[in-house]
Order: C-alpha cells, then sequence, then structure tokens
C-alpha cells in the first residue's frame, strides 16, 4: 500500500493540493448558496408582483443550476458510466494481479478535479448573477 510521502514522492501532491483547494473553493460556494436561498424567500415574500415574482423565478433557476453543480448532479453521472466501463473491462478476462493501477486511479483523479473545477467555475458565475440580481431585485423594494 502507498503511503502519502510515497505519493508525494510519485509527482502527486500538485493534485492533492489542487483537491484541498476546489474542496475550500465549493464549501464556501455551499454556503454562498445557503445565503442566497434564504434571501430570496425573504424577498420573495416581500414583492409579490409579478416583474418581482418573474425576477425572483430567473433567480431561483439560476440557483437551481447551482445546487445541481455544488451537488453533484452533473458531475456524477459522467463517472458512473466510467465505473461500469471499468467493471465490465475486468469481467472481460482483463488480467487481474492485485497490483494497484496508480497511473490509471491518478488519470481518473485528475479527470474528476478538472470536471470539479469547471462546475465550480460555472457555479461562481452563476452565484455572481443571481447575487447581483438578487440585489437588484432588493434595491427595488
Amino acid at each position: 500500500m502507498l503511503t502519502a510521502p510515497t505519493l508525494a514522492a510519485a509527482g502527486y501532491h500538485d493534485l492533492f493540493a489542487s483537491l484541498q483547494t476546489v474542496q475550500a473553493t465549493v464549501q464556501t460556494q455551499v454556503e454562498r448558496f445557503q445565503r442566497l436561498m434564504l434571501e430570496i424567500k425573504r424577498v420573495s415574500a416581500l414583492r409579490q408582483d409579478d416583474d418581482s415574482l418573474r425576477s425572483a423565478g430567473e433567480i431561483a433557476l439560476k440557483l437551481h443550476r447551482v445546487h445541481t453543480l455544488l451537488f453533484g448532479g452533473a458531475l456524477m453521472a459522467q463517472p458512473a458510466a466510467s465505473a461500469a466501463a471499468d467493471a465490465e473491462d475486468g469481467a472481460d478476462g482483463g488480467a487481474d494481479d492485485g497490483a494497484i493501477d496508480l497511473d490509471g486511479a491518478m488519470a481518473e483523479f485528475s479527470s474528476l478535479l478538472s470536471r470539479t473545477q469547471l462546475a465550480s467555475t460555472e457555479a461562481e458565475l452563476l452565484l455572481a448573477q443571481a447575487g447581483e440580481e438578487l440585489a437588484a431585485l432588493r434595491g427595488d423594494a
């Protein structure tokens, strides 16, 4: 079994540092998402005219997309398909000598990290847009 120092020596330190950075960013985005959800509920309760409700609905759609990005709806479907293909490959008589395919695992990890970073970037943009639109809606009150 490989230990953390062995993995770091193998050149994987940057991937793990990136994972920690993305994890911290996503945690911040989750907290921001939750604040915006509370705020949209407050503003929607105060503003009942058609234009305000339409604007609140548009903001809610942005936040729904953020929820999907942050909580893995779109992201999780891709690794599941990959895992099914890997399981099928193993069932086809692939040689399993008990060795750990560290390069394959790290390639999959890197791919997942990349998808997570892209989702986080998109979530950040949507959160910024939703925050601005919500501030404008609040300002109209």
